[in-house]
């Protein structure tokens, strides 16, 4: 097996090993009476809807490396690190935003769930706003965008794709949040969009989720539950 196939194969592994892990947290949720992930799957139960997501995610990923659009290289260094020291610097100015009024009380799930939900609702947000895209992006910009290279290939999909999320965020902030905020919040979603999809293409998937988690960790969970009681008393 090639330096690239093993790579990739150890980053399927280990999503496969996050997907299960992912329902086993959704279920554990679910038994304690949880509807935290109500607002993103509706009616649809939120195990069926983990494994449905991530799953997709998954093969998204095995097709992607099977065409060689993200190419993975074993033993890169940083992997780990980078993405854990770059995400605290993100969670800092959005905090600030949430002490100058920003956001609503009610923005985090609470702890202690918020310590299993955090980690599974990155898995699944990597897999709806940057996996599956990318697997659907690609071969039809490649279709119509047949003099591009491989890079700027990659490149204007990376692009286009981190554009999702932050679009989606500025819609549901609508009526939500002052104006300011919603504009300051789809510029930093967009951003920590770009910097998951450089991880992704740098270090491989896992240190693209391990990025997120550590921001949720931070944004969510730490700082999630000192502002209920230093901002709103509760």
């Amino acid at each position: 097996m090639s330096e690239r196939a093993e790579a990739g194969a150890t980053h399927l592994r280990a999503l496969g090993g996050l997907w299960l892990l992912a329902v086993i947290a959704s279920g554990s949720l679910v038994a304690r009476g949880s509807s935290a992930f109500a607002p993103y799957f509706g009616p649809i139960q939120a195990i069926l809807g983990t494994a449905t997501v991530v799953g997709l995610g998954l093969v998204s990923l095995a097709f992607l490396q099977q065409r060689g659009w993200f190419v993975l290289h074993r033993g890169a260094r940083g992997w780990l690190v980078v993405p854990l020291v770059v995400a605290v610097p993100f969670a800092l100015p959005v905090i600030g935003l949430d002490l100058l009024g920003g956001f609503p009380p009610d923005i985090n799930v609470t702890a202690p769930e918020s310590l299993l939900f955090y980690p599974v609702i990155a898995l699944v947000a990597e897999s709806v706003f940057h996996l599956a895209p990318l697997a659907v992006l690609l071969p039809l910009l490649g279709r119509v965008l047949q003099q591009l290279d491989r890079e700027r290939l990659v490149f204007s999909s990376v692009v286009a794709v981190a554009l999702i999320e932050p679009m989606l965020q500025v819609v549901w902030g609508v009526g939500q949040s002052p104006w300011w905020t919603n504009a300051y919040v789809g510029f930093h979603v967009l951003a920590i969009n770009l910097v998951g999809l450089h991880l992704f293409r740098r270090f491989g998937f896992v240190s693209a989720y391990l990025f997120r988690v550590a921001y949720y960790l931070v944004w969510h969970v730490l700082w999630g539950h000192v502002r209920l009681s230093l901002l709103f008393g509760g």
